[in-house]
């Protein structure tokens, strides 16, 4: 109680590039302690805005399985690869679902090179921390409900 989760990424032996997201710190069955896309009537995404939310459900179905690249650090899911309309891959995301930015380069105005536009559309503030190659140019946070201009030198 009062913790975060403890996750491990449990490599499919049978399945190359597929994993299970195992949570660790946990009381109950490990085999009931995986990371699961969550579906409306088996029939597509129930989030607010389309995407899929996750729970924790059991680790041997298929929407416990998920698409892990070490060498980029990307979890993805392809349950609704297969279907229609709007199937396809759907990326892992963590944190603020609501938080969107946009970068662009506005050295043609003479102004500034970089601009960065921040979008919150949750209704809690957000932290965040812009980076340009690995260089942590700033971090920030962003009110409830709000849009951010940012420029950069």
């Amino acid at each position: 109680e009062g913790s975060s989760g403890l996750y491990e990424v449990v490599p499919l032996e049978d399945k190359p590039g597929r994993a299970n997201i195992v949570l660790k710190n946990t009381k109950a069955d490990r085999s009931m302690s995986c990371l699961s896309v969550l579906l409306k009537s088996d029939a597509g995404a129930n989030g607010p805005r389309g995407g899929a939310q996750v729970n924790i459900g059991a680790c041997g179905r298929e929407w416990s399985e998920w698409a892990f690249d070490a060498a980029t650090g990307e979890i993805y899911s392809s349950l609704l690869a297969g279907s229609s309309p709007g199937g396809g891959d759907m990326c892992l995301t963590t944190g603020w679902p609501f938080l969107q930015a946009g970068a662009f380069d506005t050295s043609a105005t003479g102004d500034n090179s970089k601009t960065v536009v921040v979008l919150n559309e949750a209704g809690n503030s957000a932290n965040f921390v812009l980076r340009d190659k690995g260089k942590v140019l700033m971090s920030g946070s962003i009110p409830p409900h709000s849009i951010q201009t940012i420029a950069l030198d």
